[in-house]
């Protein structure tokens, strides 16, 4: 059961970051006449916890009093971050309006304090965007039925989504408005689609794939796998939430010694040289984090990506064969099919795309890998060219799969 503790109804308000210090000297001078009217409310706590393998990504503390939500996250989605937000909702449950600051401990100067806010009214929304010296203030027209701020990462913006989604028919768009991400400052759409059993899926703009939520008779969520998307996260509800400051100094801590990552699979290029041919394979590169591959994060009898977000890409400088097919100089996707009884190597003329976007009618050939097993597992996706043995080499885990490589003369037309 959710905690239920007293709590102000009148906690500070979040103010962009260049207001904030007045706001809190008038909060001050403004709190002895101000305490008559903060009673003490009913307040409803909880929080979430995801995480992707054996490793931890984010924690939130979320609390609401009335119709007032307010939260904190800490995570590392890939970088360090701590959110800070409040949603204030109308009567019919959705978001009127919605404030949130956030820090990046280890940005660069200048670049490590944002400032969000959107407002719903009469059928228009208004979306502000503070970045340092970079400000967005635009009012826009609300193109779908209640819109909501999301990210993949914050997981309580999908139990707000959910809300949003009740009552309404499943083929009505709820709105998303985007931050911190590929389409931040834009309005997307969602689709919820019910299971039965207090079971949702949920697609919607920038998620590959259906992430599947559990929510109780009131319409919170217990809980939300994002196996079918491209992000993995599997998220809890939990009563009792951890110390969020020394989680941040963890891993702010953690992310100094290590470098900022660029993404959570880092992209990568392997190059070698074959024969009079240049070779270079750009790739993501996963971590292991204690998962199930093979038959589990990895299906077998479906085409992987071979690696992690954007397709695989080869490139060649000269003419090659590659288990056994000639390949012209160019560029080319590599993609796999796992199965128990091994596994094929699928080459493919498109290129561009992401590791979502295979296209079967492109494929040049599909041919089988050889298997080998590893002693000691690898933990990070490689691949890489055994120069000594002709072989394009993949390993990840426990698994070794690889492919003679070889200069060829140029392929019949």
């Amino acid at each position: 059961m959710p905690d239920r503790t007293p709590t102000s109804t009148c906690p500070e308000p979040i103010m962009p970051s260049p207001h904030r210090r007045l706001a809190v000297l008038l909060l001050l001078l403004l709190a002895a006449p101000a305490a008559a009217s903060c009673r003490p409310a009913d307040a409803e706590t909880w929080g979430f916890v995801a995480t992707l393998g054996s490793d931890t990504t984010s924690v939130e503390h979320v609390t609401r009093a009335g119709d007032r939500i307010m939260g904190e996250a800490v995570g590392r989605s890939p970088v360090v971050v701590r959110r800070r937000w409040e949603a204030t909702l109308a009567p019919d449950g959705s978001v009127r309006r919605w404030v949130m600051d956030t820090h990046l401990p280890n940005a660069p100067a200048g670049r490590g304090e944002l400032h969000h806010e959107i407002e719903r009214q009469d059928g228009t929304i208004r979306m502000v965007r503070q970045a340092g010296a970079d400000s967005m203030d635009r009012t826009v027209r609300e193109p779908s039925a209640r819109t909501v701020p999301w990210n993949a990462f914050l997981y309580a913006s999908s139990e707000l989504l959910f809300q949003a989604a009740r009552g309404l028919p499943e083929s009505t768009r709820v709105g998303q408005y985007f931050f911190e991400g590929w389409a931040e400052g834009k309005l997307g759409f969602a689709r919820v689609r019910r299971l039965g059993n207090g079971r949702v899926a949920i697609w919607s703009t920038g998620l590959a794939g259906e992430g599947v939520a559990e929510l109780d008779t009131a319409g919170r969520m217990l809980s939300y796998s994002g196996a079918g998307t491209t992000y993995h996260q599997e998220v809890r509800r939990v009563a009792d939430v951890p110390d969020l400051e020394a989680l941040l100094e963890r891993f702010a801590a953690d992310e100094r010694a290590r470098g900022v990552p660029r993404a959570l699979s880092e992209r990568d290029t392997m190059r070698a040289a074959v024969g009079g041919a240049g070779i270079a394979v750009e790739y993501g590169r996963p971590l292991r984090r204690g998962r199930t591959l093979l038959g589990g994060l990895i299906p077998y009898d479906r085409v992987w990506r071979t690696g992690a977000n954007a397709a695989t890409h080869l490139r060649t400088t000269a003419p090659i064969r590659l288990a056994g097919v000639p390949l012209d100089s160019g560029s080319y996707t590599l993609w796999t099919l796992p199965a128990r009884s091994g596994v094929r190597l699928i080459l493919n003329r498109e290129t561009g795309q992401w590791g979502t976007g295979y296209q079967a009618r492109h494929d040049i050939a599909r041919v089988a890998m050889r298997v080998d097993t590893l002693d000691a597992p690898v933990e990070r996706f490689t691949i890489r060219v055994d120069t000594a043995g002709s072989r394009l080499v993949m390993e990840w885990g426990t698994f070794r799969w690889s492919a003679l490589v070889e200069a060829g003369r140029r392929a019949a037309p």
